[in-house]
């Protein structure tokens, strides 16, 4: 526990760490002393208690997230005050800043994963707008994205309710009417969501003047910039940045509407799916994942520019709490998938053949990873997953007109414990599995998918297989079960091992919770279940101290692809595998 530089503390919370400070205050991980989940507690700094607009703005800003309830929002829990002090307990969620995700990235998002996270901050503002608040400060330093692609909205330190006016923004995101003073509706926070989602697409702010007076007259008067912007998406961007409030969408379900039917349109039905993992991957590969949801830069940096426009700087909470560094995520399945119209789709964990599997990717897949590092000692827990599919099943399967979106796949989650191990220290890699088989299925020309169910056979039908990493005899492991080692370095914590050149351990293992029912609506058997695999860390003579990457099967590719028995290359049916493995740190015993 640190020191308490700050004073008064909530009473009944213990502090675990600090997360920032600043001019106005303070946030700092923390958890009751009766146990549950972190939390985040963000305190009005001492000596600004007996300024009293200070804290009436600190009181308001609670006040009016309180009113704000959404999956896409980080929560409020309480607010306390007392002569003291004043303080706003809230959920802490790990995640890092889209400013963090767009400067580490370097590149334009993916644009599945730009209107991924455009739609979840959407979402996020139209809970707020549907209890009267508007943001006004929506920006990328306010967006927080989660290892699993998911993103909520932090920050509503000079949110108002509808109709309010005033100066206060950030002049890069801020609406016409922001500038001009005029009321602030559920418009302006779309116009600031439509400057990010610019920024995101094409790797610039649309408006990039160097002074206030420049950007004022661009936001104001310029056209809508969209040279760089992908022609498919420029509709929803000219009509997101559109001057005047009236000729924006007016309510934020219309404009996830309005997106929604451009994504699929334009990217695919299984256009979300891909975007939640594309965009989970680049934020893992780029930052800790931190409770940063309620750090909010408002609350370090309040200041008023030129022209009386008020902003809030994005720069002073970026950095990690101890004990929260970036993870990885993988995972290693040899899966095989049989005759499609076959009950027995998939081989069984264990024997030669290491562990079948195949994944359901829904709204929550994760393609990312994190894990939590104690300090010097034992402890701490790693967690990482990994995706494989195809982008052309069709050729998979022999099945003529099949989407990607269809295509067969395999989604694992590990978690590794502890992250932190020494000779004789005993480790356990969990492994959560779902997965997808895809059945007796057609596509005929201009009409909808045909699927004749488990027990059916349609003519263009064939057997298929595909696994992930090689059996036992092809890694020369005699165990029936094993964990691989790959070193750091050379190995790199951001790759997925193509090669079977890891240290690969014999362990125990156990599957519980096997479920492999065939889902008409799939049209293919939708398989679960979890395995435990535990060994005893060895002398350093078989393992270095040193970092790791854990994977339960290796190599970390799509194998051993074939159809009806004759060999397919990963090229002809856009096999690919996405994610992170998790880390553990041999220690020298």
């Amino acid at each position: 526990m640190t020191d308490r530089p700050h004073g008064w503390e909530v009473p009944g919370y213990t502090r675990v760490e600090e997360l920032g400070s600043g001019a106005q205050g303070a946030v700092v991980l923390a958890r009751h002393q009766t146990g549950g989940p972190a939390v985040a507690i963000k305190y009005l700094a001492p000596d600004l208690l007996g300024n009293t607009a200070a804290r009436d703005t600190f009181r308001r800003e609670a006040e009016l997230l309180r009113r704000v309830t959404d999956p896409h929002v980080a929560r409020l829990f309480y607010y306390v005050e007392s002569p003291q002090g004043a303080a706003i307990i809230l959920e802490a969620v790990p995640g890092r800043s889209l400013r963090r995700v767009l400067d580490d990235h370097g590149e334009p998002l993916a644009p599945e994963a730009a209107l991924t996270m455009l739609k979840g901050s959407l979402l996020g503002l139209a809970a707020a707008h549907a209890v009267g608040v508007v943001h006004r400060d929506y920006k990328p330093a306010n967006v927080l994205v989660q290892d699993d692609g998911q993103s909520k909205l932090i920050d509503f330190g000079i949110a108002v309710l509808t109709g309010q006016g005033g100066h206060a923004g950030t002049p890069a995101y801020m609406a016409p009417e922001q500038w001009e003073g005029r009321p602030a509706t559920p418009a302006t926070d779309l116009y600031a969501a439509t400057c990010v989602f610019v920024e995101c697409v094409t790797g610039e702010k649309p408006f990039q003047g160097t002074t206030m007076e420049a950007l004022r007259a661009q936001h104001t008067t310029a056209p809508v910039p969209l040279d760089q912007v992908p022609e498919a998406l420029r509709p929803l961007v000219e009509h997101g940045l559109a001057k005047s409030p009236a000729e924006r969408a007016w309510n934020a379900h219309e404009f996830v509407s309005e997106l929604e039917a451009l994504a699929v349109r334009e990217y695919g039905p299984d256009w979300e799916r891909r975007g939640i993992i594309a965009l989970g991957a680049v934020a893992a590969a780029v930052g800790a994942a931190v409770p940063l949801a309620v750090l909010g830069s408002a609350l370090f940096a309040h200041g008023a520019s030129s022209a009386g426009v008020g902003t809030a700087a994005s720069g002073a909470v970026g950095h990690a709490a101890a004990g929260y560094v970036q993870g990885a995520a993988s995972a290693d399945i040899a899966t095989k998938a049989g005759a499609s119209t076959s009950k027995g789709v998939l081989t069984k964990v264990g024997g030669t053949k290491g562990a079948a599997g195949i994944a359901a990717v829904g709204a929550g897949a994760v393609a990312a990873a994190w894990y939590f590092w104690p300090g010097p000692g034992v402890g701490g827990e790693s967690h990482g997953a990994v995706h494989a599919a195809f982008t052309r099943p069709g050729v998979l399967l022999g099945v003529e007109n099949m989407p990607a979106a269809d295509t067969p796949y395999i989604d694992l989650k590990i978690s590794v414990r502890p992250a932190k191990a020494k000779p004789g220290t005993k480790i356990h890699v969990h492994v959560s599995f779902q997965g997808r088989t895809v059945g007796a299925v057609s596509y005929p020309p201009g009409r909808p998918r045909q699927c004749s169910g488990p027990e059916g056979e349609l003519p263009k039908n064939h057997a298929y297989n595909f696994a992930i990493g090689e059996d036992t005899d092809q890694l020369g492991v005699k165990a029936r079960y094993y964990i691989g080692f790959y070193q750091m370095p050379p190995t790199k914590r951001k790759e997925l091992p193509q090669r079977a050149n890891g240290i690969f351990l014999d362990a125990d293992l156990k599957k519980t919770g096997e479920a492999q029912p065939f889902v008409q609506s799939e049209c293919a058997y939708m398989s679960r279940w979890q395995e435990d695999r535990t060994l005893v860390i060895p002398e350093r003579n078989m393992l270095e101290p040193g970092k790791y990457l854990v994977a339960p099967y290796a190599p970390v590719k799509l194998t051993d692809l074939s159809q009806d028995g004759k060999p397919l290359s990963p090229e002809e049916t856009g096999a690919f595998t996405q994610g992170r493995l998790p880390m553990i740190e041999v220690l020298d015993g």
